[in-house]
């Protein structure tokens, strides 16, 4: 059938599957825009938090080229060094400064992206050399030479690459559920290595109901996670800088550098860990004990990947005898 303006009645008309396809390409357009918008536009708001912790225990900073680092200060003898959690703050070892200060001058430091630091070097790597070179430029500012050193998860492998690196300047070495290893993390973790899946998804993580959710991963012991604990870990995770550091972190650094030097690291070195592990499974540490030459292992049941915070008492007795004898 023709219509009298000589036109078919379906020419005016497109096929479906046109339509279709149209439709699909700009749904697939917007929700690239918003993904790009959301990994490298959008920030979350940063916490307005003030911590009663630190107010408590009194927060210093010392200035060095490259960052302003963040640190708390206790007791006197022979310094003791420990490194904030991956992802957290100097609260990581809130139940161990006390406990350590009886014998030791204690210093409980954020490197760069973690904390209440903050950056100065806008050319700084986020990789092994460039969190080595943070933690001397550390030590140097507050004049210490040499000191023990202790880390958890990422931390225990910054102080490992550290004291690799610069063995002379490290006395003992504690290593609590420790990176380090040229091993695969979580396929969480895995993720951000990915671009736009990395920023994306560790912005969407700042979120206090999200904080919650991973510190119960974490930990075995739910009733030590109280709602102190949780702002004091929270707030620095809204931090611009902190929310950048971790998915670059996750992406540079580089644990097979370590784990090849592990037979030559001639340190007396404490391996803690939690035998309910979910991010770095048990199996690890006794990987850990037949590579160190000189080490002691230790498992702790009922504990996860922060030990220092899930099961403070058995921790802080093996902090305290390693580092004192």
């Amino acid at each position: 059938m023709v219509r009298l303006d000589g036109q078919s009645p379906a020419s005016g008309h497109r096929p479906p599957r046109k339509r279709l396809r149209r439709w699909l390409l700009s749904t697939i357009a917007v929700l690239v825009a918003l993904l790009l918008f959301g990994a490298y536009g959008w920030q979350p708001a940063q916490a307005d938090f003030r911590s009663p912790y630190l107010d408590m225990m009194g927060s210093k900073y010392a200035d060095t080229a490259v960052a302003r680092f963040h640190y708390i200060r206790a007791g006197s003898g022979s310094p003791v060094i420990l490194i904030s959690p991956g992802g957290t703050s100097v609260i990581g070892w809130k139940d161990q400064v006390s406990v350590l200060a009886r014998d030791h001058t204690v210093y409980v430091v954020d490197l760069p992206g973690q904390g209440y630091t903050r950056l100065k070097d806008p050319d700084f790597g986020y990789d092994l050399a460039a969190m080595t070179t943070a933690l001397g430029a550390f030590m140097d500012a507050v004049g210490v030479r040499q000191a023990g050193l202790a880390g958890n998860s990422w931390s225990g492998g910054w102080a490992l690459a550290f004291t690799q690196r610069h063995p002379d300047r490290v006395s003992k070495l504690a290593l609590l559920d420790a990176t380090g290893l040229d091993l695969p993390g979580t396929w969480m973790w895995e993720a951000l290595k990915i671009p736009v899946v990395g920023e994306l998804a560790t912005k969407l993580s700042t979120s206090k109901s999200t904080v919650r959710s991973l510190a119960e991963g974490m930990m075995v012991n739910k009733d030590r996670i109280t709602d102190s604990l949780l702002d004091e870990w929270w707030a620095p995770m809204t931090f611009r800088d902190n929310i950048r550091a971790t998915y670059l972190l996750e992406r540079r650094l580089d644990w097979a550098q370590t784990e090849r030097a592990l037979p030559a690291t001639n340190t007396p070195t404490l391996v803690l860990w939690g035998r309910q592990d979910t991010i770095q499974p048990v199996e690890r540490a006794h990987r850990f004990a037949e590579l160190l030459p000189h080490d002691q292992l230790h498992i702790l049941d009922g504990c996860g990947h922060a030990p220092q915070l899930d099961c403070p008492d058995p921790v802080n007795r093996h902090l305290q005898t390693f580092f004192t004898n």
